[in-house]
């Protein structure tokens, strides 16, 4: 038998028509069944269940919606690796690029070497006096003293070749001393070591010396001078002047009077006579009384001191018709309206005269008033006080 398909309408239920049956017109436990079945299957001409049409997707948008998660991840690492290009690059090369000079005004000119006069040099002279104190050999040492170039010889046969320790004087332990401010104008600086004398307390238990000693009634013999002098358990204090002096090449230390306050090379000159040999100090020089029974008639006498180690000092006989006599005229107070002593810093080169049972110290040229180099010229017209 041929059978037509159905008319339109048959065979199914139209979804309109299930939405408006009411819900008593469906038994009971069928209602899922049914809204399940809203659209049953086409049959086509044959009889056969017709294959439901699928819905078609877009070639384009399979592909795109595949895609475009790999190139999200693939900009996101372009990203990371250009960030951290940028991040090395800085590193590498920031601390090497200088930054672009800028012209400041007068007045920031005047600000800035105000503030470095006043606390800018300290950081300066620490780094400087660092460095130095850590150099093992002349040539380590060098780069940062003034006038290296012509102090080389004088320097290499002061340490005579060997390993230099200048340890014991760290630059840490160096206090900041305020010069005056025309001082610090001209570029001249200063820092101090100051250590006492230290006491070794285990060797520090020596005899009582007999209230008769003890009050300067009596003379200590020489057992208890050697046993009882307190002297005797102490180390002798150590005290150093580090001058700094501001050049195009940045601070740089004055090292004659460092080695001649440190090593005390004063002290030794003047406690060991070396008849003809002559020196050059940096010292503070005043006007003294002449010794008792040693005055020399037609000389005035002065006392030459360390400036770091103040007890090492010696008295000196100058003729007043001389050179160095009319130099020292300025410091002169006894027999004046003034009456008060006058100390100076000076640059002189003293010598031993005489012989070695009478030796004699005197001043062989007045170089300078200040230290030479630190403020002080040379004055080529002194000549021996002789």
């Amino acid at each position: 038998m041929i059978t037509s398909p159905a008319p339109p309408g048959q065979g199914t239920a139209p979804q309109a028509y299930v939405a408006q049956q009411p819900a008593s017109a469906v038994p009971a436990g069928t209602e899922t069944q049914v809204r399940q079945a809203v659209i049953p299957p086409r049959r086509d001409g044959a009889g056969e269940i017709a294959a439901q049409p699928q819905k078609a997707v877009p070639q384009g948008r399979r592909k795109t919606s595949n895609g475009i998660i790999p190139a999200m991840l693939g900009l996101f690492a372009l990203i990371l690796a250009g960030g951290g290009a940028v991040y090395y690059i800085s590193n590498q090369m920031g601390n090497n690029i200088e930054p672009p000079a800028v012209a400041g005004t007068p007045e920031d000119n005047e600000i800035r070497e105000a503030n470095y006069i006043r606390i800018g040099w300290q950081s300066d002279a620490y780094d400087v006096l660092g460095k130095f104190i850590a150099g093992k050999s002349v040539a380590d040492k060098l780069p940062y003293i003034r006038n290296a170039d012509e102090l080389k010889e004088s320097i290499e046969l002061f340490y005579g070749g060997v390993v230099i320790h200048d340890e014991d004087t760290p630059a840490e332990s160096f206090s900041i001393q305020d010069l005056s401010e025309a001082d610090r104008k001209r570029g001249i600086f200063m820092m101090t070591y100051d250590q006492p004398p230290q006491f070794a307390l285990r060797e520090f238990f020596r005899p009582l010396a007999p209230l008769e000693v003890q009050y300067g009634l009596e003379e200590a013999d020489i057992l208890l001078s050697t046993f009882a002098r307190v002297g005797n358990f102490s180390m002798e204090p150590v005290r150093v002047h580090a001058f700094f002096k501001r050049t195009s090449a940045g601070l740089k230390l004055d090292w004659e009077v460092f080695a001649q306050t440190k090593y005390r090379t004063f002290q030794n000159f003047t406690e060991l006579p070396d008849i003809g040999r002559p020196e050059v100090f940096r010292v503070l020089i005043v006007e003294d009384v002449p010794e008792k029974g040693q005055g020399v008639a037609g000389s005035r006498s002065y006392r030459v001191v360390d400036p770091a180690n103040l007890e090492d000092s010696v008295r000196v006989n100058v003729p007043l018709d001389s050179a160095i006599g009319k130099e020292l005229a300025v410091i002169n107070w006894r027999g004046t309206k003034q009456g008060t002593p006058v100390t100076r810093t000076a640059t002189v080169e003293l010598e031993w005269t005489g012989s070695q049972d009478n030796p004699v110290l005197g001043i062989k040229r007045f170089i300078c008033w200040e230290f030479l180099g630190l403020g002080g010229e040379e004055i080529p017209a002194t000549a021996s006080n002789r």
